[in-house]
């Protein structure tokens, strides 16, 4: 079992990365969706947003804490939820599937269910995507983030025989679940007050304009 105090350490430092991630994603999402409002080149920028957020699931799995069986505790599913809310499930695809190979071939005890975990939740960002919105948008992103990395700690009591998985989920599961939640809650936030998503500028009536309210439309 690992204590408390190990866990919130843990939890600080993977919160560390996850706010890289979020300023990172902010800047490219604004520059992305407000350079290239055409249909065609929304497209390219979805598809630009999800190769960024790819890149950073990779940093999110070689700056995590590395367990002696190959274990990380890690954000890198941060970089997906974020790529399929910012993107779509294009974005959230791409991001996905270059996270995912990378932890495969990265390797360890848990290398197939986090590669598939993460570019599981890529697609599952993009597609819930337009349903966190409304008066309790924060509320359903803080869900949707627990119910995706809750599946990815369930997707290693599957494949990982069951002794050893036990005692991965016990050491991994408070800081994981924990940090990815409070990051993607946070990037929903953030993303919402300064208007970051694709279908907020290409809603937008005039050129350049700032967020919609908080909490009104997040993604539709």
């Amino acid at each position: 079992m690992v204590g408390l105090a190990e866990n919130l350490s843990s939890t600080l430092g993977l919160l560390g990365t996850a706010c890289f991630m979020i300023v990172v994603a902010l800047i490219t999402s604004e520059y992305a969706f407000s350079h290239l409002k055409s249909p065609k080149k929304t497209a390219v920028a979805k598809v630009i947003v999800g190769i960024v957020l790819g890149v950073l699931a990779i940093f999110g799995t070689l700056w995590g804490m590395k367990l002696a069986n190959g274990t990380v505790i890690n954000v890198r599913e941060l970089a997906s939820m974020i790529a399929g809310s910012a993107a779509g499930p294009v974005g959230g695809t791409i991001a996905g599937l270059i996270g995912g190979i990378h932890r495969y071939a990265y390797g360890g005890a848990t290398a197939v269910p986090c590669a598939l975990s993460t570019i599981l939740i890529g697609v599952i960002s993009g597609i819930i995507s337009t349903r966190i919105s409304g008066k309790w948008y924060l509320v359903k992103a803080a869900v949707a983030g627990f119910l995706m990395e809750s599946m990815a700690m369930a997707m290693i009591l599957v494949f990982v025989p069951w002794t050893q998985a036990i005692h991965i989920v016990e050491t991994i599961a408070f800081s994981m679940i924990g940090a990815n939640t409070i990051g993607f809650v946070l990037w929903v936030y953030l993303a919402n007050k300064l208007g970051v998503i694709w279908s907020k500028k290409k809603k937008s009536p005039v050129s350049g304009s700032k967020a919609m309210p908080a909490g009104k439309d997040y993604i539709s």
